[in-house]
C-alpha cells in the first residue's frame, strides 16, 4: 500500500474555516483522499503533549499515517561535542513527542560537510547517530536521514546509504527534488529515476523488513544545488537560472516529475509513504500523485 501525504499545514488549509481548529486537518486531508501527514517540528519539538495525544487519536480515526520532521538545527555531522550534545537532546525530545503522537518515522537533515570530505563526515555522523541510539534505547521509531539538495551538505544518495546501512534503526529518506538539484538536473527522465531505485534496491532498502518513507517536490536549482521547492504545475520562465539546464523537458515544467516515481513505488511490497513538499501547495502535489496512483489501477 502506498500512502501519499503532506508535510506540515498547507496554506490552502490555513485559509479555510478550520483556521482556529487545526486538529480538523485530519478530516480535511481525508476529504481529499490524502492519508499521510508529516508534522513539522523543524523549529523544535514544541508541540504540547495534549496536542500530540489528540493527533494520535484523530490519525487513527481517519487512518492517517503520521511522521515527524525534526528540527533543522539538529546537526549530527559536527565535531563540536557541545553542539552534538544539544542536538542529541533535541532529537531525543523529538522522538518522545513522536512516540506520544503515534509516529514511527522521524526525518532528519544530517548537516553540513564543514569543509571535510564526505568519508570523514560519514564517520562522524555514524558515531553521533550510534551515540543517540545508545542513549535512546530500544524504540520502534526509525530515524530517516534525508538526502540534501545543496552540495555543501552531507546527503547524496550514496552518502546517506553509507551511514544508514551500518546502523540499526536508521533508514534513508530520499527526497527526489533534493537529489535532482544536487545532481544539477540529474532526474530529468524515466531512466535516471529508475537508476535511483536500482541503487536503492541493490543496497537492500526495499528488503521485506524495511519501511520506506520518501519526499517529493519539483525544484528550482543552481550551480550550488537547491534554490527553492516549486509547485507541481509550475513552469520555467526565461528568468530562471536553470532553464538552460532543462530546456528539453515537455512544457518546461519543473522537474523531477512524479509519474515515474509513483510507478516505481507502486511495485514495492513494503509499507511505503511519500510526502509532498511542493511549495505552498503540499496538498496539490499529494492530490496529483494520488490521482496518478489511481490511474495506474490502485486505490
Amino acid at each position: 500500500m502506498l500512502r501519499i501525504g503532506v508535510g506540515g499545514y498547507p496554506p490552502a488549509y490555513n485559509e479555510t474555516s478550520f483556521r482556529n481548529n487545526r486538529m480538523r486537518i485530519f478530516e480535511w486531508l481525508r476529504s481529499l483522499d490524502i492519508n499521510a501527514f508529516e508534522a513539522m517540528m523543524t523549529y523544535g519539538p514544541r508541540t504540547p503533549v495534549a496536542t500530540c495525544q489528540t493527533m494520535r487519536q484523530l490519525a487513527k480515526e481517519y487512518d492517517i499515517k503520521l511522521s515527524v520532521h525534526a528540527a533543522y538545527y539538529i546537526v549530527l555531522t559536527s565535531s563540536d561535542k557541545e553542539k552534538v550534545g544539544r542536538s542529541i537532546e533535541m532529537l531525543k525530545k523529538t522522538f518522545e513527542m513522536a512516540d506520544i503522537m503515534g509516529a514511527d518515522v522521524v526525518v532528519l537533515h544530517p548537516g553540513s560537510l564543514y569543509k571535510k570530505t564526505p568519508v570523514e563526515i560519514a564517520e562522524i555522523l555514524e558515531n553521533n547517530v550510534s551515540d543517540f541510539f545508545s542513549q535512546t534505547g530500544k524504540t520502534n521509531i526509525g530515524l530517516f536521514l534525508e538526502t540534501a539538495g545543496k552540495r555543501a551538505q552531507f546527503g547524496s544518495v550514496e552518502e546517506i546509504l553509507s551511514v544508514t546501512q551500518r546502523i540499526e534503526g536508521a533508514y534513508p529518506c530520499i527526497d527526489f527534488g533534493h537529489v535532482h538539484a544536487r545532481l544539477g538536473g540529474g532526474l530529468a527522465d524515466d531512466n535516471t529515476i529508475d537508476q535511483i531505485f536500482t541503487i536503492l534496491a541493490d543496497n537492500g532498502v526495499f528488503s521485506a523488513t524495511n519501511r520506506v518513507h520518501f519526499h517529493y517536490t519539483p525544484i528550482h536549482y543552481g550551480a550550488k544545488g537547491e534554490i527553492q521547492h516549486r509547485k507541481v504545475d509550475d513552469i520555467y520562465t526565461e528568468t530562471d537560472a536553470t532553464i538552460s539546464l532543462n530546456s528539453a523537458q515537455t512544457g518546461n515544467l519543473y522537474l523531477p516529475r512524479y509519474n515515474r516515481i509513483i510507478e516505481n513505488l507502486s511495485k514495492l511490497n513494503n509499507p511505503v509513504t511519500i510526502i509532498s513538499e511542493t511549495h505552498n501547495s503540499q496538498e496539490k502535489g499529494a492530490m496529483a500523485m494520488r490521482a496518478y496512483y489511481k490511474q495506474l489501477g490502485f486505490k
